[in-house]
């Protein structure tokens, strides 16, 4: 969790943290809070899920859930999918419209990248 959101080298940060996704400061500091907040894994079957995909793992957004489970929420079937991925100098936006994948652009922060995304996004949902 801490490496796929926070270290632009892991390779799932593309999918975490190159979207924008964090740990919470709380659970960063101490992974005593974490256990506070959400507690012991209560099975080996479950693993953490966040609740709505597009928020950071933080107390209120996640819970131990089946990979069966998981699969219901991911962005991946979505019709209107989208990412944003890190190479470590770069921010590619992609778009997935209507199931096709389309290259918004390339940024030089992720500040750029999400509001050129969200730009995209806005437009074609108006058309739709």
């Amino acid at each position: 969790m801490m490496q796929r959101c926070h270290n632009p080298n892991n390779p799932g940060y593309y999918k975490y943290g190159g979207r924008g996704i964090k740990v919470c400061d709380r659970w960063r500091e101490s992974f005593v809070h974490f256990l506070e907040d959400v507690g012991r894994k209560p099975s080996p079957e479950l693993t953490l899920e966040r609740i709505d995909n597009n928020k950071n793992y933080e107390p209120g957004n996640v819970c131990w859930a089946t990979y069966t489970k998981q699969a219901e929420n991911r962005r991946s079937g979505s019709r209107y999918g989208s990412g944003i991925q890190f190479d470590g100098t770069w921010y590619r936006v992609y778009l997935k419209i209507n199931r096709i994948k389309k290259k918004v652009g390339t940024f030089r922060t992720l500040e750029e990248a999400k509001l050129a995304k969200q730009e995209v996004l806005d437009r074609e949902l108006s058309r739709s």
